[in-house]
């Protein structure tokens, strides 16, 4: 194993980004970048031993700072996902929110994801961010510390810990918004990507895909992907949970207990051998198909264009808005001076 740190490029601040790039032995190899902690690109062989990018983003690193080109590997937080009308309570107290998502809160507001993370350890296999939030900051209480440490190793697994600190009771609910593309070609949509995820249930919501507190099953719809099965069988067919022409953004509640690790989904492209199971002991994860990203005029790296259902996340979490639905919900706070932890990881492998 081994890792290098380049320059990446600076922002509009001036501020400048720093690459962090482990290599194994396979020659496969993440880099990270200090800009919202993010995954800027991922290599790893497919059946032939031939190596290509998994993950959507830029050359450039000032296009991660663009909202509508959707959070592309970076890590979210205090709280990932939706919060509806911008606020929560905890304990009888009501805590207002970043309205940055029509009348909702979109991912905590976006400052973790578009600024510069400090690096507080880097190893032959690991990188360890982190960020510090001060009480009160975008309306969330407590002083609050995130630390995610990436590991990588020889077998082409991609480890992600997190760990929270807070003086406060508070909502945590951190993630990380890669979307991948297995085949690791410039061109061609996540559609011919076969999936499973590993849920019976799915979190009902509204015409802004707001949580409405209620479960719904998957069994008998286009929501169902216990079996593995393309991504474009069902994509636009219409449903409840789905917007026209904007396929999959949806919540799955795991079959799991709550802080159990086990396998959440599984990712394959049949072309290119390649598969990806994602592991975690968080209850939910959502999937994610890139469709409200443009049709055209993107950038993205090289010739490979951050552009409508390019790509796929599966983003482990809390369900959204779980902090208005806290005795609904699977959801813990992180409590006063108690660490809070969780895990996912990403597994490659081509068949």
């Amino acid at each position: 194993m081994s890792i290098a740190k380049t320059f990446f490029g600076n922002l509009p601040n001036g501020d400048g980004v720093d690459l962090y790039t482990i290599t194994n032995k396979n020659g496969s190899s993440v880099s990270l970048m200090t800009l919202g902690g993010g995954i800027q690109a991922l290599k790893v062989p497919d059946r032939n031993g031939e190596l290509a990018d998994v993950v959507l983003g830029f050359d450039d690193p000032v296009h991660y700072l663009n909202t509508d080109l959707g959070y592309q590997g970076l890590l979210v937080g205090r709280v990932a996902n939706r919060i509806r009308d911008a606020k929560f309570s905890i304990d009888g107290v009501e805590y207002h929110l970043p309205a940055n998502q029509g009348t909702w809160t979109l991912h905590g507001g976006g400052r973790f994801s578009f600024t510069n993370w400090e690096v507080e350890e880097a190893t032959d296999n690991s990188v360890t961010f982190k960020k510090f939030s001060p009480d009160m900051e975008d309306g969330f209480p407590g002083n609050f510390t995130l630390t995610v440490k990436y590991i990588f190793t020889d077998e082409d697994v991609l480890r992600l810990e997190y760990t929270v600190l807070s003086d406060k009771k508070t909502a945590a609910n951190p993630t990380n918004h890669a979307y991948f593309n297995l085949s690791g070609k410039s061109e061609g949509t996540i559609e011919n990507h076969y999936l499973k995820i590993n849920a019976d249930h799915f979190t009902e919501t509204d015409s802004d895909q707001l949580p409405t507190g209620e479960l719904g099953e998957v069994k008998g719809t286009m929501m169902d992907f216990n079996d593995l099965h393309k991504i474009g069988d069902k994509i636009d067919e219409p449903f409840r949970a789905i917007i026209d022409g904007i396929g999959y953004d949806n919540n799955y509640c795991l079959n799991k207990a709550p802080r159990d690790f086990t396998q959440a989904a599984v990712l394959y492209d049949e072309e290119s051998g390649r598969k990806m199971e994602v592991y975690t002991d968080l209850p939910g994860v959502q999937l994610y198909c890139g469709g409200w990203l443009a049709k055209e005029g993107n950038p993205g790296k090289g010739d490979s264009k951050v552009i409508f259902r390019r790509g796929v996340a599966l983003e482990t979490q809390f369900y959204p808005d779980s902090v208005n639905f806290p005795d609904k919900f699977p959801f813990s706070y992180a409590m006063p001076g108690e660490e809070f932890k969780t895990v996912t990881e990403f597994r490659f492998s081509a068949e």
